[in-house]
């Protein structure tokens, strides 16, 4: 799938000085709370009035169009009143959107509330606290794309990181989605 309007949204946020920026849109009869991380090409959905999300990492302009989250796209159909859901038909309406959404910088309590829906099970640690210096494994990996995203997986292979992650967000939950190399500089492996 490919995001024709994502460049454009993402010189959007550079002109108003929003590294992740938060929106919501109307999908149907469902409104569905949205935080993107220009650095990390990664978006967040959470369904308003419901206890669900999930999330998409971007491949430069290219989402793969698979939802891993079935509950999600069980929802997405709901929201169209359609029996079955195709998840592209979601994310083509999602670039069309971005051209005419009004976003804000995310807030810390935006965020963790957007993470706290979007993310798979992951037991309850699912907020970023610092780096560890070792090889990533390959749980990890997977935990890392869908919180994070395939930028920061790179990043971590590159260097011989792995993220860490705790149960509650700190103040550095929200600045390493925002921009994850300019935390690993001003703090490196310090928690």
């Amino acid at each position: 799938m490919l995001f024709n309007n994502i460049s454009a949204f993402e010189q959007r946020m550079i002109a108003q000085v929003v590294d992740v920026a938060f929106f919501t849109i109307q999908y149907h009869n469902c409104a569905i709370e949205t935080a993107y991380s220009r650095t990390q090409k990664k978006f967040l959905f959470a369904f308003v009035d419901h206890n669900l999300g999930f999330t998409c990492s971007l491949n430069g302009n290219h989402a793969n169009g698979y939802i891993n989250h079935r509950d999600a796209v069980e929802q997405l159909a709901a929201c169209r009143n359609h029996g079955v859901f195709d998840p592209i038909h979601f994310y083509e309406f999602l670039d069309n959107q971005l051209p005419h959404v009004n976003f804000t910088e995310v807030t810390p309590i935006q965020y963790a509330r957007i993470v706290g829906k979007a993310v798979s099970n992951f037991e309850d640690r699912i907020y970023f606290n610092h780096w560890r210096r070792a090889k990533i494994s390959e749980q990890q990996e997977k935990k890392t794309i869908e919180l994070m995203g395939n930028e920061v997986l790179k990043f971590c292979k590159d260097n011989g990181l792995t993220p860490v992650f705790y149960p509650h967000p700190t103040n550095r939950t929200l600045q390493v989605f925002s921009d994850f190399n300019q935390d690993y500089l001003n703090h490196g492996l310090t928690q």
